[in-house]
């Protein structure tokens, strides 16, 4: 069964006397992904989706409760980073870790700790409605508060800032995307039987219908995280399915355009293929965590119950800390946040971060390090 291609249709712009080619998006409402697909890449969606569940289930076993909402924060950091960087919106580890604070001046940092937000919100998300992802967009755009909403203009992506003419992709005009999110909504709904090939085309359609303004890209990710929460596929952590799209960044944007022409096929393979690659990272970025927290037993003399220890196990997901911070999320006083960061110092896993003075924020650089040295190993990784 063949997949519905975009069609376009010929409008005036502004000025009345040039016209230009919008994207008229087919519903697909209905549509059963799977009828088109070939063997091996249904084969290679089934191999992904185990992969997806096996990593959540293996994560579940290895930490106990109160760890894994640690080393969820830390995949959804991993996640929500990974897709801002596929817009070219990236940050140290560092700077994004002051920005959870609202100590860090860079503007891509705030940036990214908003798509932490927004992926956050992701994750909860009970049902898909046009509603739920304006919210989900309200939260990645932050502070910033522009182009909150739906659409209610032309879009364009290439050539001039001045007009579509020429452009290299015109989404559809503003007055169908109503419509046509509904459609996808529907969708969404459906029974499917490879959900990770059903998300992946989802996906798909919602980048061509473009209905936001500013903030495409990362909500359609962060969707993806939803569907998968929502059908089981994941339960307890986030999937870094972005890191494993970053590591060929231009064959997305390609299976994106063959996508808009009626072949499925390459944007559900870049999912398998970023599926079966994120699981990877997430081991890999975890067993690197794991190795600097077992440094840290040989350098902090403290009990293992002590205020000290329950700060450093803070860290791993929240590399920042203040000491109002600490003392807030332990319950302790002053005094004892004091003494307790004093001593991670003294170990060499606090450094005093040099941001101003109105707020002593103190690092784990270590920390930061390792996010910053995966984000690296993520953009040179090799797709197979």
């Amino acid at each position: 069964m063949g997949w519905p291609s975009v069609g376009v249709e010929t409008l005036d712009w502004r000025d009345s006397w040039r016209t230009y080619e919008a994207a008229v998006v087919p519903a697909i409402a209905g549509l059963e992904v799977e009828s088109s697909l070939d063997p091996g890449t249904a084969a290679r969606v089934g191999a992904a989706q185990q992969s997806i569940t096996a990593f959540d289930a293996e994560m579940t076993e290895q930490f106990g409760p109160l760890e894994l909402g640690t080393i969820d924060t830390v995949l959804l950091r991993s996640e929500a980073s990974s897709s801002s960087q596929i817009e070219h919106l990236t940050a140290s580890a560092k700077q994004l870790a002051l920005a959870e604070l609202g100590e860090s001046k860079s503007v891509n940092a705030r940036l990214v700790r908003a798509n932490v937000a927004a992926m956050e919100s992701a994750v909860t998300t009970g049902e898909f409605s046009t509603e739920t992802v304006v919210a989900m967009q309200r939260d990645l755009l932050g502070e910033t508060g522009l182009h909150v909403g739906v659409r209610h203009e032309q879009v364009w992506i290439g050539t001039s800032g001045s007009s579509p003419i020429g452009a290299a992709f015109v989404p559809p005009h503003h007055d169908r995307v109503q419509a046509n999110l509904t459609d996808l909504w529907q969708f969404l709904t459906q029974d499917a039987r490879l959900p990770l090939a059903h998300v992946a085309v989802g996906h798909a359609q919602f980048e061509t219908i473009h209905p936001f303004v500013d903030g495409n890209g990362r909500v359609g990710r962060a969707i993806v995280h939803s569907y998968l929460r929502q059908r089981r596929l994941t339960s307890h952590v986030t999937v870094p399915i972005s890191a494993g799209l970053l590591a060929d960044t231009a064959g997305y944007v390609r299976a994106l355009t063959a996508y808009r022409s009626g072949d499925p096929l390459p944007i559900v393979g870049e999912f398998a293929r970023a599926a079966l690659d994120a699981a990877a990272v997430g081991r890999e970025l975890l067993a690197e965590l794991r190795d600097i927290r077992g440094t840290w037993e040989e350098r902090l003399a403290a009990r293992r119950d002590s205020v000290a220890w329950r700060i450093a196990d803070q860290l791993v997901g929240h590399p920042a800390v203040t000491a109002e911070l600490a003392a807030t999320r332990n319950g302790v006083s002053a005094a004892a946040t004091r003494n307790a960061i004093a001593a991670l110092v003294d170990a060499g896993i606090l450094v005093k971060a040099s941001v101003g003075r109105r707020n002593q924020v103190w690092v784990a650089e270590e920390i930061t390090s390792c996010y910053d040295r995966l984000a690296v190993l993520m953009g040179r990784r090799q797709a197979w």
